[in-house]
């Protein structure tokens, strides 16, 4: 008891770091150097089209060249490139979201995955910032309190307690064996997530939906914590990640769930 009462009493540390990141077609600005830790991500995005932060550690001294060749070359990412998260697009330019990230010291990349109009990824059309994650310093961050978990597996999102109108923080896990995202959409009243995946197929007509956050790719065991606004309605979770067996998106696995936001 006596332990407990002084964990509990015990000062918390300081909060995560933050960098400001923002996006437009097609580049990032951010920093090129950053201290390992707890790190909070804020995408800005300042171009017309929808954009996200990828962020992946290059393993066992691999750089971010090679990692651009395997992916022209197509086919799954090497074992040696992790997917550790990243704030999702917002929902549109000027707007922001959010994803706080464990940083262990290492290479890394920012990259945004979404394709454009003419279907190529905007990574290859260079959109791709390498980050250089140093040893901490100082004492250690305190993990962002958190009033949701997000649990992601094959194939299904499941949040506890249920997500109810208002700013909540989740804690996005995945307890899969291969990595997954969370795409958060509010639709528009009597749309349904088929709606929004048509939409984002053809980029034609009005769209039946709004994002409004979620995390980019978080690899086997990763966590990512989000800050995120919800308004009373109708909303739609999907996973666009690459099935790592038979390379189809996860929403066609059936990763893709409505939610009602009371």
């Amino acid at each position: 008891a006596a332990s407990l009462a002084a964990k509990a009493s015990a000062p918390a540390g300081p909060p995560p770091q933050e960098i400001v990141v923002r996006a437009r077609d097609f580049e990032y600005t951010a920093p090129d150097t950053v201290r390992g830790g707890l790190t909070r991500f804020r995408l800005v995005n300042d171009g017309p089209d929808l954009h996200h932060v990828q962020l992946v550690r290059l393993e066992d001294g691999h750089t971010v060249e090679e990692m651009l060749q395997r992916l022209a070359a197509g086919g799954p990412p090497p074992e040696w490139v992790v997917e550790v998260g990243g704030p999702n697009t917002p929902g549109g330019p000027g707007e922001e979201t959010n994803a706080t990230v464990e940083l262990r010291p290492g290479n890394y990349a920012m990259l945004c995955l979404i394709p454009a109009p003419d279907g190529e990824m905007h990574v290859k059309k260079g959109m791709v910032k390498p980050l250089v994650v140093l040893p901490a310093e100082g004492r250690q961050a305190a993990a962002p309190a958190h009033d949701v978990v997000m649990v992601l597996n094959d194939y299904s999102f499941d949040a506890v307690p249920a997500i109810t109108a208002g700013t909540h923080t989740i804690r996005f896990e995945n307890r899969a064996p291969q990595s997954h995202e969370v795409v958060i959409a509010r639709l528009e009243p009597g749309k349904t997530p088929e709606d929004l995946l048509r939409f984002i197929e053809t980029r034609q007509g009005v769209p039946p939906g709004r994002i409004v956050g979620g995390v980019t790719g978080i690899g086997p065991g990763e966590v990512n914590v989000s800050t995120i606004t919800f308004q009373p309605g109708e909303y739609a979770l999907v996973c666009f990640v690459p099935d790592a067996k038979d390379g189809r998106p996860h929403v066609a696995h059936g990763m893709v769930r409505q939610i009602t936001v009371s």
